[in-house]
């Protein structure tokens, strides 16, 4: 991928003259008095949501994912009745930051390194702050802001939104030292007190690993598991549990995660039971003779989830087909993580040892006890693809972090910053016009 250049990153190739623009490149907030980037709450702002508390339903409505399943602007109330597991990382971070407020001087304490986009939420609209260079992430940024921006203009109370001005990055996660201010990241792990959990890039395309667009992708999953009516009229029939591979199916880079990784493959080198394969991403010949489209794993009936340097961006497409999905505790949290469950008649996945040192045992098991296996695929169908993991459910929860983030935060933002001189000057390029220039 390219990366984008430094430094006031808004000039764009091509005619990009607009006084607006003009005026941030040539003056910049940095030679604003502090003061004039944000203003004090007035007032105590709205409380931590933990219950519904707009437009009530008055317990008529339930979610149904024929019909809400691609709905971005379900209502706030719609949300947390469709996924009550959805919030609980965020909430977890609004608990810490309960009696200790955010900053302005806390948010602008940590520097914009590659791969961080800075932004403010106005009125419901989003505008871009400041975009460093992208060495590698730069299909993730566009990505997530692609996401969020989808997420605001879905709901039709936008403008009621909280105004806020935050920072997120795309790499695989955020150093999370001590006296650094609040930073959104994909992923995080327990202690990991300045991150804010927002989702993945996944939700809105993954063209480095051939995934296309999140819900081309969960239609492509489907369609192995229930079938599909083609173009033509042509009725092709789905492939029923029982009839798919009795093996444990995995393709991945070790580099990521060796440590993990490489114990995978060693509990499955010679079983029969396995299809484990090690793909060198910098090879194409082992590209083209080991990738696995991301539906083709739904045709095996046990799918193997591993994390990488952080989380694994593959758990949730995973979790979209009716397959038994195996991992390893889990050390980093993703958005969906509250709804999983190992154990019990509702599990919808199996943990196994950080060793896999259980995993052929447990293997041996599920193919013994097929009803078993096949009701834990099912549960996760009902659990993720028709629920969590649905593109509603990713925009229920962008606004939601949105307002309990603006909770905690003692500031709100300004859009317009006063230099030395007077002079009013653009803190923010509309994203409309952000998109269209870089």
């Amino acid at each position: 991928m390219l990366a984008q250049k430094p430094s006031f990153r808004f000039l764009a190739t091509g005619a990009v003259g607009s006084l607006f623009i003009l005026a941030f490149l040539l003056f910049g907030i940095h030679q604003s008095d502090s003061s004039t980037l944000y203003t004090f709450k007035t007032s105590q702002p709205r409380p931590p949501l933990h219950c519904p508390s707009v437009e009530p339903t008055n317990g008529t409505w339930e979610f149904a994912v024929e019909r809400d399943g691609l709905d971005y602007g379900l209502s706030e109330e719609q949300c947390h009745i469709a996924f009550p597991k959805l919030f609980i990382e965020i909430d977890k971070s609004v608990a810490l930051r309960q009696n200790n407020h955010i900053s302005y001087k806390e948010l602008d304490s940590r520097n914009l390194e590659d791969s961080m986009v800075r932004a403010i939420i106005d009125q419901g609209e989003l505008y871009i702050v400041d975009y460093a260079a992208m060495p590698v992430t730069q299909t993730r940024a566009r990505a997530t802001l692609n996401s969020l921006y989808r997420a605001l203009k879905a709901h039709p109370d936008r403008q009621l939104l909280p105004n806020i001005e935050f920072t997120f990055t795309t790499e695989d996660f955020a150093e999370d030292p001590s006296g650094l201010g609040p930073i959104w990241a994909y992923s995080k792990r327990d202690g990991d007190d300045s991150v804010w959990l927002m989702p993945d890039f996944g939700y809105w395309s993954w063209p480095e690993v051939q995934i296309g667009p999140y819900q081309e992708a969960r239609r492509r999953i489907a369609a192995i598991d229930d079938g599909e009516t083609l173009a033509d009229g042509t009725m092709v029939p789905g492939l029923n549990f029982q009839d798919k591979k009795k093996q444990l199916v995995w393709r991945g880079s070790l580099a990521t995660n060796p440590a993990i990784r490489s114990k995978l493959l060693k509990s499955a080198q010679g079983r029969s039971w396995a299809s484990v394969r090690v793909i060198d991403w910098d090879n194409e010949n082992d590209i083209r003779y080991n990738l696995l489209p991301i539906e083709d794993h739904c045709r095996y009936m046990f799918v193997a989830h591993t994390e990488g340097r952080s989380f694994s961006g593959r758990g949730k497409y995973l979790l979209n087909c009716r397959s038994v999905m195996i991992t390893h505790p889990l050390v980093w949290r993703e958005a969906h993580h509250g709804a999983l469950i190992s154990s019990g008649p509702d599990a919808n996945y199996i943990e196994v040892q950080s060793d896999f040192s259980d995993l052929s045992s447990k293997i041996d098991f599920l193919i013994d006890n097929p009803q078993t296996a096949e009701r834990i695929a099912n549960n996760a169908v009902r659990t993720f693809r028709d629920q969590y993991l649905t593109p509603a459910a990713e925009s229920c929860y962008w606004r939601h972090l949105i307002r309990q983030y603006a909770a905690v935060c003692d500031f709100e933002p300004v859009l317009f910053s006063t230099d030395r001189d007077g002079r009013k000057l653009p803190r923010g390029i509309p994203y409309e016009t952000w998109l269209l220039t870089h």
